[in-house]
């Protein structure tokens, strides 16, 4: 009897499977990110902006991105924003973010508060995401430099869609500089914001009573404490047009006599709000015999920020 001996090899072959919808975990692949909101410029209808890129990936096994895997729903998720510690303090400047396709994104009180449509930006199952941050730039801010700790917080909505599963800290700088702005306003003329000065018309003195300008004002912005100084070139006195006579005059500034012929400063503690300080002014030229003719004085105020 012969025997034969047949020696044949198995080779296994091992297909890993397709991940899961269950083994969908969408991870931020982007870091922690800070963002500093600088070089402002501080005037009616200013806004300054500026953009941040989110990256997600699934690293479930086997995925390389947030899309579809062959026969797998794309793996989806959500992202919120929410506050790290407490409310930012009365005065910060307020700030909104949307998300790519200008929606406005709610920011939550802490990363336990609920979500919502507006908290809630669906990203499906793109791999990046554009968040826009947007300061309004005007009047009224105070100067300084202000920081609010924010956490991005992915959120899994293959799952139950409330589970954190990764989240990165987002900080926001936002540097409000001294900034000062002044216009002449009421009867005068000119004095706008071009370089021509505004102008008073006392029109014709009288030589037995005062004269007095109409109401005018000084609008002042600042966001900061400020101060408010004068200089006038004929120290108080209106010169005749031919340099042959002059007049003195008062300049009234918020209630008090303006001293032409010295040091003149006017110290506020605080920056103005939104729609400016109006300082009240006024000229009083007491009754007068003189040359005829016009007289003028050139007055320049100064408004320095703190």
């Amino acid at each position: 009897m012969r025997y034969t001996t047949i020696i044949g090899s198995v080779a296994l072959l091992m297909v890993p499977a397709a991940a899961s919808a269950g083994e969908c975990q969408p991870t931020f692949a982007s870091g922690n990110q800070s963002l500093v909101i600088n070089g402002t410029e501080i005037e009616p209808g200013g806004l300054a902006a500026q953009d941040f890129q989110v990256l997600v990936q699934n690293a479930a096994a086997g995925a390389t991105s947030t899309r579809s895997i062959v026969g797998v729903p794309p793996c989806e998720a959500v992202i919120r924003i929410a506050r790290k510690g407490a409310p930012p303090i009365s005065g910060y400047p307020p700030f909104v973010i949307s998300a790519s396709g200008n929606n406005q994104v709610e920011i939550l009180e802490n990363d336990t508060s609920g979500g919502s449509v507006s908290s809630n930006v669906e990203i499906g199952g793109a791999p990046s995401w554009i968040f826009k941050v947007e300061v309004p730039t005007e009047w009224g801010l105070q100067a300084g430099t202000y920081v609010e700790y924010l956490e991005l917080l992915l959120l899994d909505r293959n799952g139950d869609g409330s589970t954190i599963t990764d989240r990165r800290d987002l900080t926001v700088t936002i540097v409000i500089p001294p900034a000062v702005s002044l216009r002449l306003v009421g009867a005068v003329v000119g004095g706008g914001g071009s370089n021509e000065p505004a102008r008073v018309d006392l029109g014709n003195l009288s030589s037995s009573t005062s004269t007095q300008s109409e109401p005018f004002a000084a609008r002042i912005f600042s966001t900061t404490p400020y101060i408010v100084s004068f200089n006038s070139i004929n120290l108080g006195n209106m010169v005749h047009e031919q340099g042959r006579d002059q007049v003195p005059y008062r300049l009234f500034f918020d209630g008090a006599l303006v001293n032409l012929a010295g040091t003149a400063e006017f110290f506020y503690p605080d920056h103005t709000p939104q729609g400016g300080d109006n300082r009240p002014m006024s000229v009083v030229v007491p009754p007068v015999v003189a040359l005829a003719g016009r007289y003028s004085d050139r007055v320049t105020v100064t408004v320095t920020t703190m």
